[in-house]
């Protein structure tokens, strides 16, 4: 099997880790752009329901139809959070995200991402390429 290499991705904040790991993860909802990814629109609202391993992220419609799109595998505050990523798909098609919180100068945090496990998407290559935009 061709294994396709993650999608990596870090950006500099003017937060300290904590703050910057709050923000990511009970903020979900304000950053991510629902209007163009979501399952249930514009309308919808996402956020991690709960602060530990195995809470899940789930996308709710605004008449409450819930859409799971991972589950929390890690959640170590202000440090590190991965999860499984499945947005529109079932579970067993899912990816894999982890996002770690450095501390830089201070009130600074590098965030960074990685986002792998694109062999299970039923077009890898294809799912890669979209994400990687």
């Amino acid at each position: 099997m061709n294994t396709l290499p993650p999608i990596r991705r870090a950006i500099l904040v003017e937060a300290d880790p904590a703050t910057a790991f709050e923000v990511f993860t009970a903020d979900l909802g304000r950053w991510w752009p629902l209007d163009e990814f979501s399952v249930h629109g514009k309308d919808a609202t996402v956020s991690f329901e709960g602060a530990e391993a195995g809470a899940r992220i789930v996308e709710r419609s605004a008449d409450g139809e819930a859409a799971v799109w991972g589950t929390v595998i890690r959640w170590e505050p202000p440090d590190a959070v991965a999860f499984t990523w499945h947005p529109g798909r079932h579970a067993d098609e899912a990816g894999y995200v982890e996002v770690t919180f450095i501390a830089g100068a201070p009130g600074q945090t590098m965030v960074r991402l990685e986002h792998s496990g694109w062999e299970l998407f039923a077009d890898p290559a294809a799912a890669r390429a979209e994400y990687d935009q």
